[in-house]
């Protein structure tokens, strides 16, 4: 990973603009590698991605691998498919 995405990736991770107006730390979810060639870009995390750290690890991430005709394992295989949210953490409710 070059020194710029390393930067990025960590800048979002260490995101807390909105921990004031949440009921919970926030925690960002984002996978990169330079390798991936396809980038999702979601709105936020939900719940369960909040909970897992893993993105899309819910029943819209398992409808979206069903349109993308990917199973879990090359799905998650980050060298195959980069992750990020428009929004970096869970907004709760």
């Amino acid at each position: 990973m070059t020194r710029a995405l390393k930067a990025i990736v960590a800048e979002i991770s260490a995101c807390r603009v909105c921990a004031d107006a949440l009921p919970h730390e926030p925690r960002p979810v984002v996978w990169v590698d330079p390798r991936a060639r396809i980038l999702i870009a979601g709105q936020a995390p939900g719940r369960r991605v909040h909970e897992s750290g893993i993105p899309w690890n819910d029943a819209s991430g398992d409808r979206l691998r069903d349109w993308m005709q990917l199973d879990r394992e090359t799905f998650y295989d980050k060298r195959n498919i980069a992750v990020a949210a428009m929004g970096f953490a869970f907004p709760a409710r």
